[in-house]
């Protein structure tokens, strides 16, 4: 199926080259990017690779945004989503046809079951979800376990 990525950069302007040097690594088919940090007058071109983005809110200090990098090499196409959370999706034919989307969860905002579930039911089978879903748990080596854990669960 090939390799898929997935990267809080907390700003893709200043971590451009990290992006380059993973992508020689990896060659991945798609990378998920969370807090781009980008508005849409950040252009975000990178060869051999198509974007889809969800970009940060006017007047957030850039925080937020996401972002899909599919290879070239792969067609795919992007889907529109019905959401209010920082989430993008697009279909790759890879061997097969599969979706996959990104997301960002940020700490502080209430995320309720129902706006995941919606979510979900908007992707087409078989899917992959990317993210930071900010889910803290002591089982992934963390000191505490939060809500949001028990609900990415």
């Amino acid at each position: 199926m090939g390799t898929f990525l997935s990267w809080n950069c907390r700003g893709i302007r200043s971590k451009f080259q990290d992006l380059k040097g993973l992508i020689k690594i990896f060659n991945p088919v798609c990378i998920g990017l969370q807090e781009t940090f980008l508005w849409s007058n950040n252009p975000l071109k990178l060869r051999g690779y198509n974007s889809v983005r969800k970009d940060a809110a006017i007047g957030s200090n850039h925080s937020g945004g996401v972002c899909i990098l599919t290879s070239n090499l792969y067609p795919s196409t992007p889907l529109t989503l019905h959401t209010s959370l920082q989430a993008v999706a697009v279909q790759v034919h890879t061997r097969s046809l599969v979706t996959v989307c990104c997301v960002y969860l940020p700490p502080h905002d209430v995320v309720s079951q129902q706006d995941l579930d919606t979510l979900v039911d908007q992707l087409p089978t078989p899917f992959i979800l990317l993210g930071d879903f900010n889910g803290h748990s002591t089982l992934w080596g963390s000191d505490v376990t939060n809500s949001r854990e028990r609900q990415n669960s």
